[in-house]
């Protein structure tokens, strides 16, 4: 009976088709709890605009905070073999460093509204276009 039911298990998880857009995602999610700007990084295209400007940006905020905490609602995705897009809302809450009063100015939750774009670059889905903007 529990070799039954294990190998039911794992037919299932065989056969049940992984989205690679929503992996990403949740890596990227990852990341970003981690403050880990460098780790975001290896997840957004060479081919990004302003690609430095993000890196940069994503260093100055994750330095803000002492802790970070992101969850994605309402995420719809979509792939073909070698490209992707998602859209989906991040509820985000924070904790700001009490340095030069970062406390004082830096919100602790809001909530954003993200629209990606994915390519396959040297095997490893990543972002190659990015616009979002704070939802009241």
């Amino acid at each position: 009976m529990r070799r039954a039911i294990l190998l039911t298990l794992l037919l299932l998880f065989a056969c049940k088709e992984k989205d690679p857009v929503v992996a990403t995602i949740n890596e990227v999610t990852e990341a970003a709890e981690d403050r880990d700007a460098e780790e975001v990084m290896k997840y957004v295209a060479s081919t990004y605009a302003d690609r430095s400007e993000v890196q940069e940006l994503l260093r100055r905020y994750f330095f803000a905070y002492r802790t970070i905490d992101v969850s994605v609602q309402q995420l719809e995705s979509n792939h073909s073999t070698d490209s992707g897009a998602a859209t989906f809302r991040v509820d985000f809450l924070g904790v700001p460093k009490e340095i030069g009063g970062l406390d004082q100015v830096m919100p602790r939750t809001a909530v954003y509204r993200f629209d990606l774009d994915f390519i396959v670059e040297n095997g490893k889905w990543k972002i190659s276009a990015a616009e979002w903007r704070q939802e009241q």
